[in-house]
């Protein structure tokens, strides 16, 4: 690492992708594996590569340096190699600076999240600047970001053909060309409404099923719903996304028929479509006030995408990219054809808007000019 890109280090905080440590010793047991707890936890957390440095204060930052007695990348990487599951990719330099010796230990960005510590079966995480123990939605997150797991295709065990709405389907099939009853079997597992059960051969919704067809999605996934805070009020609108979408227009509508609030119904549909579903605690909100509107929900951007190319990507990678298919035909407002570029034209539309993306609180927000400036 060359000493201008090691002193940009040394002057920023710690953080997710950071860490200082005043010593490194691998002598015992314990210090190696807390050395395998904070790579794990470095590079199960969203971002580039990160770094720990070694020689440093991590409360003052003060240059200590370290002693390189027999500490090289060969041995680092067989302690992590034996320790984490699948292993993670690393560097290790000493680099002079300021005369003293710090070690340096680059994590590289992993596709093969999540890591988990061998011993325990533990998955870490960066929380800010310290380590900790990812959730359960955490975890499924990352399997489902990596391609190991698929959420959308997640068969629900509770769930049988009649939590399915008749007449959604019905309205599906018929806009794609299809003429059939909506309970056809073939047809609802082709297109993964239902898919069958390898232990016991018997068809069951999928979640992506349930959450664009089904009656009463939030009897299976709890946080499926959306709440409005509407100045001093607040309304709870359940259903499908088609069915929450539509439900939304309408309040909305009778409470300002006179406005166009293209603007925000495009928000609140990329937020439906697109929030992370494996975050059972916290459910799509909007937020109604005198100075702004907000809409906020669980689910940062995939690593690959970016806010300053978003609307601009040809073929942009997608959370729920079934779901977001589905919604297409179903749209009755032209919300999801365009491919996400209506966000591109609320930016190009207001100027003061802001679109932020908070990876370490897995949020993603849209904050829109009040409702009398649309």
């Amino acid at each position: 690492m060359d000493k201008y890109k090691l002193k940009m280090l040394l002057e920023s905080d710690e953080g997710p992708k950071l860490d200082f440590k005043q010593s490194l010793s691998l002598e015992t047991d314990g210090e190696k594996k807390e050395l395998v707890k904070d790579v794990i936890a470095i590079a199960n957390s969203r971002g580039g590569r990160g770094y720990i440095i070694f020689g440093v204060e991590d409360k003052t930052k003060r240059i200590v340096g370290i002693k390189d007695e027999n500490i090289s990348e060969e041995k680092i990487q067989q302690i992590i190699s034996s320790r984490c599951d699948p292993p993670v990719s690393i560097k290790f330099e000493i680099v002079e600076y300021n005369d003293k010796k710090l070690g340096v230990l680059t994590i590289y960005k992993s596709s093969l999240r999540p890591h988990q510590m061998v011993q325990n079966g533990v998955f870490y995480i960066r929380r800010g600047s310290t380590t900790d123990v990812a959730r359960r939605e955490e975890i499924a997150s990352m399997f489902e970001e990596s391609g190991s797991v698929n959420f959308e295709m997640s068969i629900v065990r509770n769930a049988n053909l009649n939590d399915l709405e008749p007449e959604l389907i019905s309205i599906f099939f018929k806009r794609s060309g299809i003429s059939s009853e909506w309970d056809n079997l073939i047809l609802l597992e082709s297109f993964g409404i239902v898919q069958r059960d390898r232990e016991n051969n018997n068809l069951y919704p999928t979640l992506a099923g349930i959450l664009v067809f089904g009656k009463y999605p939030e009897r299976f996934l709890p946080s499926a719903y959306l709440t409005i805070e509407f100045f001093d009020q607040i309304q709870i609108i359940c259903g499908n996304i088609y069915s929450i979408i539509k439900k939304t227009i309408n309040f909305f509508t009778q409470k300002y028929p006179q406005k166009d609030l293209w603007a925000l119904f495009e928000a609140i549909g990329n937020a439906l479509v697109h929030r992370d579903y494996y975050d059972l605690a916290r459910c799509t909100a909007v937020k109604i006030s005198e100075r702004s509107i907000e809409v906020a929900n669980p689910g940062c951007l995939l690593e690959s995408n970016m806010i300053f190319s978003m609307g601009r990507e040809i073929i942009p990678r997608r959370r729920n990219p079934w779901i977001y298919q589905k919604m297409i035909i179903l749209d009755d407002n032209n919300l999801f054809l365009k491919a996400g570029k209506g966000i591109s034209r609320i930016r190009k539309t207001y100027s003061n808007v802001k679109i932020i993306n908070i990876n370490s609180q897995n949020t993603f927000k849209i904050i829109l000019p009040p409702i009398d400036k649309l």
